[in-house]
């Protein structure tokens, strides 16, 4: 199934040729090095171009605009976290552990990268971020979903991670953690909460304290899904079991 989904995602997209496929892996990997050497305020179209080895002008043959060619180098920061995750997920866990671990590994990168982060999922042009993601890994890298369990590989394939955690959400209501009625709210909370961590690490910088703020993070996660377990009471303007 797994497959058949990717084959169907591939045939709505453009096909790409092998010299497409090639220069746009020379222009993302430029763009990654910039990124990782400096920052965002430090990728231009000229600096691409040059670390690429192309004219500038090729770029728009193959990307939109700066912005998204941006993104296409930010899903590289992603490679540390799929790795970490082939490393601490387990066949056997229950689906609460593993999507703690999830963002356990998630955030290890996120709040060391936090405006790398912050901009790929919740900037100006994340709405971009599921196309560039699909191209990324289906077409110019799928070695780097190698080793990862089918539902992580369905999971990072996705664009927002309102959509990527819907993969998780399902298996917690399944296995009895949420409740079916409350899994959409606490998926939608889950995430502007993290979205909201990762913009205190931005604002935070130098003097951030990584292990604290994820630990704070994890705190207030386990907190939200406690909440949604069945059973549990609502407090509004009137009491209400769930």
């Amino acid at each position: 199934m797994e497959n058949q989904n990717q084959e169907t995602q591939k045939q709505q997209r453009k096909e790409l040729t092998l010299r497409q496929k090639r220069n746009m892996m020379y222009f993302v990997e430029a763009t990654e090095k910039i990124l990782k050497e400096e920052g965002i305020p430090g990728v231009t179209i000229r600096r691409i171009a040059a670390e690429a080895g192309c004219n500038s002008a090729t770029l728009y043959n193959y990307f939109q605009d700066l912005d998204e060619l941006i993104l296409f180098g930010s899903v590289c920061f992603l490679r540390d976290y799929l790795l970490s995750l082939a490393r601490h997920l387990e066949p056997e866990m229950a689906a609460l552990e593993r999507y703690r671990t999830i963002y356990r590994c998630f955030n290890e990168r996120a709040f060391r990268f936090p405006e790398i982060f912050y901009n790929m999922f919740f900037g100006r042009y994340s709405a971009k971020l599921g196309h560039v993601i699909q191209v990324y890994y289906l077409d110019l890298f799928p070695e780097e979903l190698q080793g990862l369990p089918a539902d992580v590989r369905e999971m990072v394939v996705r664009g927002t991670l309102v959509e990527r955690d819907q993969v998780m959400m399902k298996s917690l209501v399944e296995e009895g953690y949420v409740a079916g009625d409350r899994a959409s709210e606490t998926l939608e909370i889950i995430v502007a909460l993290h979205g909201s961590y990762i913009h205190r690490a931005c604002l935070l910088g130098s003097s951030l304290d990584r292990p604290l703020l994820e630990k704070q993070f994890l705190h207030i996660f386990d907190y939200v899904l406690a909440a949604a377990r069945p059973g549990e009471t609502i407090r509004g303007n009137r009491d209400q079991t769930v």
